[in-house]
C-alpha cells in the first residue's frame, strides 16, 4: 500500500468558508482533483468528508471494502464465470436484492450506508464464498498501517510522525499537530497513554500543547496519571503543570489515578500537592 498522505489541503467551498482535508488513501491524483472541485462545490459534503478522514475505524473500513469490490469488479470485467455466477445469485437472494437495487440507483452513497452494515456485509461474504486469498494480504496491510496521525502515535510510529513532519515542514499551515481525531484525542494524548516517550519527545520538541490533549479538558498530566506513566507524569509535573486541573467531568490527575488503581501516579501526585 502506497505510503498514506496525513498532511491535509486548503479547500476554498462555495459558501465562503475553509476547510483542511487529507487525500483519502488509495486515491489518485487525479481522482483526487475532481474529488477537490466536487467538495468545493458543496460544502456539506465536504464537512462530511472531513469528520470522516479523522475517524480511523471508519476509513479503514472503506478501504478494506474497497479492496474487496476493487477484487470483484476485476473479475467481473474479465468475465470470471464462477464470479459471475455468484453475483447473480446474490441479486436474486431476497435478502439482499433490495440492497442491490438500493445501490443500482444511489451509486457509491448507497454503497457506503450498507458498507457499515457488518451483519449484512458478513452475509454477502458467506455467499461469495468469503474474503479472497488474493485479498488477504492487502487487507492485512490496510490493518497493520495507520490511518490518522493520532493513530500513528498512538502505535509509536516514529517513521510516519517524521514523515508528516517533514512534509508539512515548508508549509506551517498544512501541519495540525495538535488536532483531534474522530474521539476527541490529540496526537499527544494518544502517545503519553499508550507510553510511547520517543513520540512524546518528537511531539513537544515539534511544539504540542500539553496542556490541552483532548476536547474533554484533559490535558498531559490527566493522561499520564490515568495511565499511570510514572516517569512521564514526574516530567509534566516538573514542567509546572497544574496537578488538581479539573477536566469538564470534573476529574482531577488524582482521581483518575485513584480510579484507575494507579499506586505510583496516586502516591507521585499527592507528595507534588494533588487533592
Amino acid at each position: 500500500m502506497a505510503h498514506l498522505r496525513l498532511e491535509k489541503e486548503l479547500l476554498n467551498l462555495s459558501d465562503g468558508t475553509t476547510i483542511r482535508i487529507a487525500r483519502t488513501p488509495g486515491m489518485g491524483d487525479k481522482e483526487w482533483q475532481d474529488t477537490k472541485k466536487y467538495l468545493e462545490a458543496n460544502p456539506e459534503e465536504a464537512r462530511r468528508m472531513e469528520t470522516f478522514s479523522r475517524d480511523a475505524k471508519a476509513v479503514r473500513a472503506w478501504m478494506q471494502t474497497q479492496a474487496i469490490t476493487e477484487y470483484y469488479n476485476t473479475r467481473l470485467s474479465n468475465g470470471d464465470e464462477v464470479v459471475t455466477n455468484k453475483f447473480n445469485s446474490l441479486e436474486k437472494n431476497p435478502d439482499v436484492a433490495a440492497i442491490f437495487e438500493d445501490i443500482k440507483r444511489g451509486g457509491n452513497q448507497a454503497a457506503m450506508q450498507h458498507y457499515h452494515n457488518e451483519p449484512l456485509m458478513l452475509k454477502i461474504s458467506r455467499a461469495m464464498g468469503g474474503v479472497p486469498e488474493e485479498v488477504k494480504s492487502v487487507l492485512q496491510d490496510i490493518q497493520n498501517k495507520p490511518i490518522t496521525l493520532q493513530e500513528a502515535c498512538l502505535r509509536g510510529d516514529m517513521k510516519t510522525l517524521e514523515d508528516y513532519l517533514e512534509a508539512t515542514a515548508s508549509d506551517p499551515d498544512k501541519r495540525n499537530i495538535d488536532e483531534k481525531d474522530a474521539k476527541g484525542i490529540s496526537c499527544l494524548g494518544y502517545a503519553i497513554g499508550a507510553n510511547r516517550t520517543h513520540v512524546v519527545k518528537k511531539l513537544l520538541e515539534s511544539k504540542a500543547n500539553p496542556w490541552e490533549v483532548d476536547n474533554s479538558g484533559g490535558n498531559a498530566i490527566h493522561y499520564a496519571a490515568a495511565y499511570g506513566r510514572k516517569e512521564l507524569l514526574q516530567y509534566f509535573i516538573s514542567a509546572k503543570g497544574d496537578v488538581n486541573k479539573q477536566n469538564t467531568q470534573g476529574q482531577t490527575p488524582l482521581a483518575l489515578a485513584q480510579k484507575n488503581k494507579m499506586k505510583d501516579a496516586i502516591d507521585l501526585l499527592t507528595k507534588s500537592g494533588a487533592k
